[in-house]
């Protein structure tokens, strides 16, 4: 079952994809899971929540796409164990241009994710809230996708946007593709509409949707503040135990151990 690639995405913004993101790829090295997070929005929110604050031009998945750099030497160390991170940069947007006349334009990062599939359990892809070419590079390489959806009025149309993104995909480049799970976020207990939109996930979705949802939590934003991705957060938090207990959800779906203790891999 291992290596893994998942693709975080919604076409709709802030609906807690990078927050998604960053928790699940800590939260399952923390458990001893080797795990590459790969930033596909130019805005960077990634590398910024784990406090990378450099210029990586050179060393980015912009360089990696269009040929600027082995893909393998974009990846870097994020400062906690087991997991590290290709990083973004703003001129990620210029490979929408740049790429438009490559042939197989869609596999490019499938191709390059060859070399440093062995290295890692977990391969997390960060989308941004849009369709082009690099977004659908990231869910061409994915073998599945995480939806974020809030639990608000509007998170429904978005979720209607993605679902039918993936069915084009399905049909016309990758069959395979499947629908990790979605995931209800930004859910507020004390709200009628919140509840509401919960309840119809559930019914209408049902297993599609994970068990576990994120609820709205103060610490989210100590979190972007400090660059400390939640889950890893020292002072406990609703928001960190929702995200490990969607880790300990999915690690029983495909039957893997709860910690995993793996010694360093290299590539041949």
């Amino acid at each position: 079952m291992l290596p893994k690639i998942i693709a975080i995405s919604n076409q709709k913004g802030g609906v807690g994809k990078t927050t998604t993101a960053v928790n699940l790829s800590a939260g399952f090295a923390a458990r001893g899971y080797k795990v590459l997070l790969i930033d596909t929005d130019h805005q960077a929110s990634c590398s910024v929540a784990l406090g990378l604050k450099q210029d990586f031009d050179n060393k980015s998945i912009y360089a990696a796409l269009v040929g600027l750099a082995p893909i393998q030497d974009c990846i870097l160390a994020s400062g906690y164990k087991n997991l590290d991170i290709i990083p973004s940069t703003p001129h990620l947007v210029g490979a929408e241009i740049e790429l438009v006349n490559v042939t197989e334009r869609e596999y490019i990062l499938t191709e390059k994710l060859e070399v440093v599939k062995p290295l890692y359990d977990f391969i997390f892809i960060d989308c941004p809230p849009s369709l082009g070419i690099v977004p659908v590079n990231s869910l061409m390489a994915s073998d599945s996708i995480i939806i974020p959806l809030q639990c608000e009025y509007f998170g429904i149309e978005g979720l209607e946007l993605i679902l039918g993104t993936i069915r084009i995909i399905q049909k016309r480049l990758k069959p395979e593709l499947y629908v990790e799970g979605v995931l209800l976020t930004m859910h507020d207990e004390d709200n009628d509409l919140s509840n509401q939109i919960l309840d119809l996930m559930r019914t209408n979705f049902e297993d599609e949707v994970f068990d576990t949802y994120i609820p709205r939590d103060p610490a989210f934003i100590d979190s972007t503040a400090s660059q400390v991705p939640v889950i890893l957060s020292k002072v406990p938090s609703v928001g960190a135990k929702a995200y490990d207990r969607l880790i300990l959800e999915f690690l029983e779906k495909y039957n893997l151990n709860k910690i995993k203790k793996n010694g360093s891999r290299k590539l041949n």
